[in-house]
């Protein structure tokens, strides 16, 4: 890892909040854009960080990797002892507004993630995602609609189905009272 790369990793590492995270990427040029509410909850940046954008109002979980390039190229050149040299190839990653991108997901290079779409945890994006979905699994494809998802996550939490806080990092007594009951009414059939 480069001595800027390292430190900036370190940085980030100590930075407290992934808005914060953000905030000090954007301030230092590490990625080719960050637009406005973004949260990075990433702590180590990734190789070719700038070949990344954000767009506007992006939460990003923790462990996500950003793949800007692959190392094919070091097994192609001890392979083959042709004059020609194989390059390491690279690619750009470019997130949309409104986007969600769930913990220990992995984002290939050449994609797109549309606005409004929702990647769930531990999927692997490699292609363009398109505009108001919900992406999962390896690899990723689309199983609904973001729209839906937001109707149907409004509803539960109207109904009470799900528990639900309103403070950062942060559980009232109440709120973890509910959660709780929840999970035992679940659990108890």
């Amino acid at each position: 890892m480069k001595a800027k790369r390292l430190w900036r990793s370190l940085r980030l590492s100590l930075t407290k909040g992934g808005s914060k995270r953000a905030k000090y990427a954007k301030k230092h040029d590490v990625y080719d854009n960050i637009g406005k509410n973004v949260m990075i909850q990433g702590r180590i940046i990734p190789l070719y960080s700038e070949l990344i954008r954000f767009h506007n109002n992006i939460v990003v979980a923790r462990n996500v990797d950003f793949v800007t390039h692959d190392v094919m190229h070091s097994v192609f050149n001890r392979v083959d002892s042709s004059d020609g040299k194989y390059g390491e190839m690279i690619g750009c990653i470019e997130i949309m507004d409104n986007v969600f991108i769930g913990s220990n997901s992995v984002i290939l290079y050449n994609t797109r993630i549309g606005p409004n779409v929702v990647i769930a945890s531990g999927s692997v994006v490699t292609k363009d995602c398109e505009p108001n979905s919900v992406y999962a699994g390896v690899p990723a494809r689309r199983i609904g609609s973001f729209d839906d998802l937001l109707k149907k996550r409004k509803g539960d939490q109207d109904s009470g189905k799900i528990a639900v806080t309103y403070h950062n990092q942060q559980l009232t007594k109440q709120e973890k009272d509910k959660a709780w009951e929840i999970f035992r009414k679940k659990h108890s059939k």
